[in-house]
């Protein structure tokens, strides 16, 4: 019968570690948590409000636990609850706070960031669109100059071909003109040679017939 209590006292102790239930001290200030089910038991540990628990076999008006430092022992079961205690959910809640707020100012200031980026690169493409604008503008007016440009030059080469004919050709002519002034002198100058040749002649048949 020994060895049966004993094995029954072990199976009691084991089903209640397979079936710990985690509890937390309730919303008191101190409770005591002693070596057994009764207030005449010694305190192996103060617990405070918040402090989580295990609960290892559950009672009516005790219930065996096991604290996080790892001692057990007895408590009193109408100072622990399944629940959160409102001052660790408070807390909690608290931390949460706390922290969506330094979110939103970190995404607030994220935000003035963009904006100020937003601003700066509307800005920025402001002025290349202006700079586009103004290559594209330059662009036509230098592609209609050079057109003109190329007009020009065309009618430069025509016209200089042209006046380069023209200057041979008055050249040309020139040389036949003075060559044919040439030709006329001198033929003035034989008709001249021979009038004279002729008057003299003449002259001379007279004297002789007014001689005879």
């Amino acid at each position: 019968m020994r060895y049966f209590a004993i094995a029954g006292l072990l199976m009691i102790a084991l089903t209640g570690d397979v079936y710990a239930e985690k509890m937390y001290v309730s919303d008191i200030v101190k409770v005591t948590l002693r070596t057994g089910s009764s207030l005449d038991h010694r305190v192996i540990q103060m617990l405070e409000s918040g402090n989580e628990v295990e609960v290892l076999e559950p009672g009516k008006d005790w219930s065996r636990v096991r604290s996080t430092s790892g001692k057990e022992g007895w408590l009193l079961s109408r100072y622990i609850s399944p629940e959160i205690p409102s001052d660790l959910v408070l807390g909690e809640l608290q931390e949460k706070h706390d922290k969506l707020l330094v979110r939103a100012a970190s995404m607030e200031e994220a935000n003035i960031k963009n904006v100020e980026e937003n601003k700066k690169q509307i800005e920025e493409l402001t002025r290349v669109s202006a700079s586009l604008n103004e290559i594209s503008n330059r662009y036509e007016i230098l592609k209609k100059e050079s057109a003109d440009f190329l007009k020009l030059q065309s009618r430069y080469k025509d016209v200089t071909q042209k006046l380069e004919k023209q200057t041979r050709r008055a050249t040309e002519l020139n040389k036949l003109l003075l060559q044919r002034n040439i030709q006329i002198g001198l033929l003035g100058a034989g008709v001249l040679f021979f009038g004279f040749l002729i008057g003299y002649r003449t002259k001379g048949k007279r004297r002789r017939s007014s001689l005879i």
